[in-house]
């Protein structure tokens, strides 16, 4: 087989058909089924042949250019349909199967927002997708059936003409659910972000992912599924109910296959500090891992001393947990590294709350390609001094489909004397010692008095200080009522209190908690079950749909919504 060589070393099928030639009997991915035994197992050489065969198909149908919604449960048929889009030049766009009313409303927002033209999705999930695709009139392919057709050589890849610098697919952020909006990535953009992680984590060839997030988003999609293959090294994947259900697979498959790298948001490491105990971790091996990060969410210190102290006695290295900082629009990965540096801990000189102290997400990779700036004047801040997060590079993605305007604000700002594009992140943080530090979302601040607080910090509060409220999670928001501003929580509970004497014992302590650490007071405390406020699909804290939620009296009633 010869490379193809127009394909060039700037798109993921340049490598994959890399790969494929020169070790084509080495692991490329391997799924679990429920999160132990072995599912399936796919070779570079296998995984070519049956991506190429899907690919073949699209190209037949005259799809490329054209956007493809990807229906798949985890597995390696997404992983083939997915790979296949990128050699068929067809743009992708992955989604959740629309088992439930809530996501048959989110793709039918989707594919009106993208003009969707087909379905690609397995047999399996055909009847769940004929209704949907039927009435858009939508072509629907079950790829796992075309997976073992005709398989196309390199230089029919290379003759379907498939340019780097063209959108590859589709990442739906997670804003508002009647506002969906998807970042045009690249294969260059896939690349290069690729570059940065390896780059932040040192990883090889002899990289071993051992992952169980979510293939459709993000930190799934390029982390553990897009950055091997570049890379040419091995994924294991686990669903995320396997691990969900139990944690302690996770550590297990690590264990097993000699896992180097894996990585998860704060809510799942505090999920397997509380369902791991250490006798179950004794009989493990860890050192083996050389990056354990924590991203998508807030990093919190306490989370990553307890991951330390359950998993350093099972040969963790304490340097091996770094916290990192990324983001859809830009791909993925912005802040991560370098290898092997210990964890910090700073306090912002001036413009956030100085008596909280943030987690270091890591160095901007290469330095440069992160600004702090004042997001009214478009100055760069001083070190030290909290302001909006910006961010350059080739890995930032082309802007929001079919939203120029959007795309124009958010994604190419400017900043005095510098002529790079610039996204405009809406996070907020700040360098110290070249570090970034995030301490919240501009768009989520809460502001009494002429004061600015951040809800991560008062959420993290009620957490610690309060113990019915650290077993879920809870959301702090500012509503304007009848033109005055009230700052609310709503609460996961296991178990709502049973009469009115303990709601009114459980705000009274919810209250003191956040006046102590704030110097705030809260107008109402909302107790709702557990994992019933709205989160994103990375595990973030959805505080504008919480508020818009309260505002229709659903708040309350979540339990019994899809």
């Amino acid at each position: 087989m010869t490379i193809c060589a127009t394909a060039g070393p700037s798109t993921i099928v340049f490598h994959l058909l890399h790969h494929a030639e020169v070790q084509p009997e080495r692991t490329a991915l391997v799924f679990l089924h429920n999160g132990e035994g072995e599912e399936r197992r796919l070779d570079y050489g296998q995984l070519l042949a049956e991506a190429g065969a899907v690919a073949s198909e699209l190209h037949r149908r005259g799809l490329a250019g054209q956007r493809a919604m990807l229906f798949f449960h985890p597995g390696a048929d997404f992983a083939i349909a997915f790979l296949a889009c990128l050699m068929a030049g067809v743009v992708a766009v992955p989604m959740h199967p629309p088992a439930s009313r809530r996501l048959l409303d989110r793709a039918r927002l989707v594919i009106d927002d993208c003009q969707a033209a087909a379905v690609l999705t397995s047999s399996a999930n055909l009847s769940a997708v004929d209704a949907l695709a039927g009435a858009g009139g939508l072509l629907v392919l079950a790829t796992d059936v075309h997976a073992t057709g005709p398989r196309p050589t390199p230089e029919q890849i290379e003759g379907w003409g498939v340019e780097a610098t063209a959108t590859a697919f589709l990442q739906y952020t997670s804003g508002s659910t009647g506002d969906p909006k998807g970042v045009m990535i690249s294969q260059a953009n896939l690349i290069a972000d690729s570059l940065l992680i390896r780059d932040a984590f040192g990883d090889t060839r002899n990289t071993v992912m051992v992952s169980w997030l979510p293939l459709l988003h993000d930190m799934g999609l390029i982390g553990s599924l897009i950055h091997p293959l570049h890379l040419g090294a091995t994924a294991v994947h686990m669903t995320p109910q396997a691990m969900i259900r139990r944690p302690l697979r996770w550590l297990e498959a690590i264990h097993r296959y000699r896992g180097t790298l894996t990585g998860a948001p704060d809510f799942a490491w505090r999920l397997l500090c509380e369902q791991v105990t250490p006798e179950q971790v004794a009989g493990l091996d860890l050192s083996c891992l050389r990056t354990v990060y924590s991203g998508s969410e807030p990093v919190r210190a306490r989370t990553l001393e307890r991951v330390l102290a359950l998993l350093v006695p099972a040969g963790l290295r304490e340097e091996a947990v770094r916290p990192v900082y990324g983001l859809a629009e830009a791909t993925l990965l912005v802040t991560g590294g370098p290898p092997l540096s210990p964890l910090r801990v700073e306090r912002p000189v001036a413009g956030g709350d100085e008596g909280v102290a943030y987690v270091g997400c890591g160095c901007p990779q290469p330095a440069g390609s992160v600004a702090i700036v004042d997001p009214d004047l478009g100055t760069v801040q001083p070190v030290g001094v909290v302001g909006e997060v910006w961010v350059a590079g080739a890995h930032v993605g082309g802007g929001y489909w079919g939203r120029p305007e959007l795309s124009e604000r958010t994604f190419r700002a400017t900043l005095p004397g510098d002529a790079r594009p610039w996204l405009r992140t809406g996070d907020l943080g700040f360098l110290a010692q070249g570090e970034l530090f995030i301490s919240g979302r501009r768009k989520d601040l809460l502001i009494v008095n002429g004061r600015k607080h951040h809800p991560e910090d008062i959420e993290t509060t009620v957490q610690n200080a309060v113990a019915e409220c650290g077993q879920g999670g809870c959301a702090v928001f500012q509503a304007e009522v009848q033109g005055a501003a009230r700052n609310l929580i709503a609460v996961e509970m296991a178990q709502r209190p049973d009469t009115p004497e303990e709601l009114a014992g459980l705000r009274s302590r919810i209250n003191a908690a956040v006046w102590s650490g704030h110097e705030i007071s809260l107008d109402e405390v909302v107790p709702v079950r557990l994992g019933r406020i709205p989160r994103t699909t990375s595990g973030k804290v959805r505080r504008a749909e919480t508020c818009a939620l309260w505002r229709s009296g659903r708040l309350g009633r979540l339990a019994g919504e899809e």
